[in-house]
């Protein structure tokens, strides 16, 4: 569990969530079978919902693994047209790829193999939806670049950000966790106090924030 949320509480949402899709969920049983680390069940059906919403025609996604988010989007979401992974792991990479083309989403999601913050300043593209769920110790520099590539009424999706609890409890804290803790502090406490941005950090899965621009 992740300490966001009583387990019960955890468990009882998760209950109530239906897979129809037993491709996607032989995934997620991969994944944790594996050891990877992928969205929260409760988390993705959020993200799904807000994306059903803001209805993007463009994402991008910092942080592939092996291509479940993408996989999970992509599939649920008719109205986008192109969806932008990048992943630093080979290994990851290659795995997204198979998978991605297992789903015959080639044509839609295409997925890079490099470092998150270098393609954020290489790339000229930009999107109506950002996804950032890469090395949580970067927060702060990825979303940096990222708002650079967020469209008019963009909104830019963070996982991860109250990290097992940790961000919140010291008590929670592991040793070698915590400069990571700090920053994803600091990136928090900065994005808060900004009156450029409108944001909400929603205790779900593993903590998510949401930011737009305040001016649209």
């Amino acid at each position: 569990m992740t300490n966001v949320n009583y387990d019960y509480i955890e468990n009882y949402i998760r209950s109530l969530i239906v897979d129809k899709d037993e491709k996607l969920k032989k995934l997620r049983e991969y994944a944790k079978d594996n050891h990877v680390p992928i969205v929260e069940e409760e988390t993705e059906s959020l993200i799904k919902f807000l994306i059903s919403t803001k209805k993007p025609k463009s994402v991008l996604e910092l942080g592939t693994a092996i291509g479940y988010s993408a996989i999970s989007f992509t599939k649920s979401s008719p109205f986008i047209e192109k969806y932008i992974s990048v992943e630093i792991k080979e290994e990851m990479y290659k795995i997204a790829l198979e998978n991605i083309k297992d789903f015959s989403l080639e044509d839609k999601i295409k997925v890079f193999l490099e470092d998150a913050y270098v393609f954020l300043n290489k790339t000229r593209d930009s999107f109506d939806l950002i996804f950032i769920d890469a090395a949580k110790g970067q927060y702060e520099n990825y979303f940096a670049e990222a708002i650079n590539h967020l469209n008019k009424d963009g909104l830019i999706i963070c996982d991860n950000v109250l990290f097992k609890g940790m961000i919140a409890n010291d008590d929670l804290v592991i040793r070698r966790k915590i400069t990571i803790v700090r920053r994803l502090r600091e990136f928090l406490e900065k994005i808060e106090k900004n009156d450029e941005f409108i944001s909400s950090i929603v205790p779900i899965g593993d903590g998510l924030l949401l930011v737009r621009r305040a001016n649209g």
